[in-house]
């Protein structure tokens, strides 16, 4: 009776979700960091605060329909590879940047190995997980990283911005397992929390990626940026 007597009654009920919303600020990670990010202009501001320029290389893992590829493009004009699997994103990607040939669209996905798996349909948090919003049912092709990096004669990556709906933690674990973390200045990453143990994995790659980056922001759940300790042109 006053479930129902709160849903019917529209100001009482935005009341109480509002409510809930800020005290979930409180007790959980990932609303807080949500909050203090958009709070901060994050998707504006600090992804874009990077020292990129003409020659620099981009990776946009998980493009989607190609938002970052496009605020990086106009401010930089660097080479930027993008990767989405998901054919009419796709569609929308080769049409948005078909006039910048400094843009390059693959229609794949980056994992740890060549393979064929199934995604969920369900716009930016399409997933190869199952979650209550979609089931994976759909399709799509996905490429081993390093294979890719090496075939297209990729020495060094600047930054790597990845958005990959719970794929990351595996892709991540591989690029560092097999060496080429060194090779990349500045690593842009959502890790997800609805995979097993994702806390837990979280912490794990955050530890091995200590070993060569410095965490410069941390909003957990959301986003967080690494940059390498000893950029590839300082070696000796």
């Amino acid at each position: 009776m006053i479930k129902k007597y709160i849903k019917n009654n529209y100001k009482i009920y935005k009341l109480l979700s509002n409510t809930r919303e800020r005290l979930r600020i409180l007790y959980n990670t990932k609303t807080r960091s949500r909050y203090i990010w958009l709070l901060r202009d994050g998707d504006n501001k600090l992804t874009l605060d990077y020292p990129l320029n003409e020659e620099s290389v981009v990776f946009d893992i998980g493009a989607y329909e190609g938002n970052f590829t496009e605020k990086i493009n106009n401010k930089f004009r660097c080479h930027i590879f993008a990767f989405e699997p998901i054919d009419h994103s796709v569609k929308v990607l080769y049409k948005k940047f078909k006039n910048f040939p400094k843009v390059n669209i693959y229609s794949f996905g980056l994992s740890d190995k060549d393979k064929t798996v199934n995604i969920s349909d369900i716009g930016g948090a399409s997933s190869i997980f199952k979650r209550p919003e979609g089931q994976p049912n759909k399709s799509i092709e996905v490429r081993s990283f390093i294979n890719f990096v090496n075939e297209n004669e990729i020495k060094q990556i600047d930054l790597l911005y990845m958005n990959i709906e719970g794929s990351e933690y595996k892709l991540l674990n591989d690029i560092i397992d097999k060496g080429f973390i060194k090779y990349i200045s500045h690593i842009q990453v959502q890790f997800h929390n609805f995979i097993p143990n994702a806390k837990k994995e979280r912490k794990l790659i955050r530890k091995k990626l200590a070993n060569t980056h410095k965490c410069n922001f941390n909003y957990p759940f959301i986003w967080e940026r690494w940059d390498l300790k000893i950029r590839p042109g300082d070696r000796k």
